[in-house]
C-alpha cells in the first residue's frame, strides 16, 4: 500500500503522513516495508534509511530505541537540499509532495509557507553558522552556501552571534542560507526541546543535530540568543 505525505504538513504537525514518533520499529516496517539501507552501531543500534534509487535525492532516516519494542526516538528528512521535484519517494510505500518548497527555497519562503506558527517559532544561529528554525520538537537546519564562517576570526563571529538576537538583519541571512535537513524528536528524546518550552527561550535550547550517521558529524545549538519571528 502506498501512502502520501505532505512536506508542508510535516513542518506544521511533525507527522510525515503515517510516520510519527508514536510508532515503533515493527509498525514502521508494516507501513514502509524493508528500508533501502540501515546502520548498526553503538550510538544508533537501529537506524533505517528510506530513499529513492537516485542517491542525489532527500532521504527519510529513522532512529529507533534499543529498548523493546524499539520506539521511534527521532526521524529526519536528510539531504533536504536535494528536494527538487513536485514529489519524492521514500522507499516503495511513501510519497511526499513538496508543496512548492525545495532545496532552493530561502528560509523566508519556508517561514512564509504557512507551515509555521509565528507564536511558537524561533530562529537561531548556531556556532557552526547554521540557521535553525525551532518549533517544539521540530528542528530545521539551513546551511550557509558561501562558507563565510570558515574565514572569520572569533571576534567577527562573536559580533554576529551577539547581534543576532538584538538586531536581527534577516535579509542578509536569507540570501545565503538553504535547507539542509529537518528533524522531528520524540517527547522523551534528549536531543529535542522539551514539550511546552517557550519558543522565545534564551539562551538557545540544547538541541543536538542528529545528522545522518553516515556523515559522522554532530551539531549543537550553543551560541547566541534566538530571535522570535512573532516579534515578542
Amino acid at each position: 500500500m502506498r501512502h502520501v505525505a505532505s512536506f508542508k504538513q510535516f513542518l506544521s504537525t511533525g507527522r510525515l503522513g503515517p510516520i510519527s514518533t508514536d510508532l515503533n520499529l515493527r509498525q514502521v516496517a508494516d507501513i514502509l516495508g524493508t528500508p533501502q539501507d540501515w546502520i548498526f552501531n553503538y550510538d544508533s543500534p537501529f537506524y533505517w534509511i528510506y530513499s529513492e534509487i537516485d542517491n542525489d535525492r532527500p532521504k527519510l532516516e529513522i532512529a529507533f530505541s534499543a529498548d523493546v519494542p524499539h520506539p521511534v526516538v527521532w526521524f529526519q528528512i536528510e539531504d533536504a537540499n536535494d528536494i527538487c521535484d513536485t514529489f519524492h519517494l521514500f522507499g516503495a510505500s511513501l510519497v511526499m509532495t513538496t508543496d512548492g518548497l525545495s532545496g532552493a527555497s530561502t528560509p523566508a519562503a519556508y517561514l512564509q509557507s504557512g507551515a509555521f506558527d509565528a507564536r511558537k517559532t524561533t530562529l537561531y544561529l548556531d556556532e557552526y553558522f547554521e540557521l535553525v528554525i525551532v518549533t517544539d520538537r521540530l528542528v530545521a537546519f539551513f546551511y550557509r552556501t558561501d562558507d563565510a564562517g570558515d574565514d572569520m576570526n572569533d571576534e567577527e563571529k562573536r559580533a554576529i552571534f551577539d547581534g543576532f538576537g538584538k538586531c536581527f538583519c534577516f535579509r542578509e541571512h536569507n540570501s545565503v542560507y538553504r535547507i539542509a535537513c529537518v528533524e522531528l524528536h520524540s517527547k522523551g528524546d534528549a536531543g529535542g526541546r522539551s514539550a511546552g518550552t517557550p519558543a522565545s527561550v534564551s539562551p538557545a535550547p540544547r538541541i543536538s543535530r542528529r545528522v545522518s550517521v553516515r556523515r559522522r558529524r554532530t551539531r549543537s545549538l550553543r551560541s547566541s540568543a534566538g530571535a522570535s519571528i512573532s516579534g515578542k
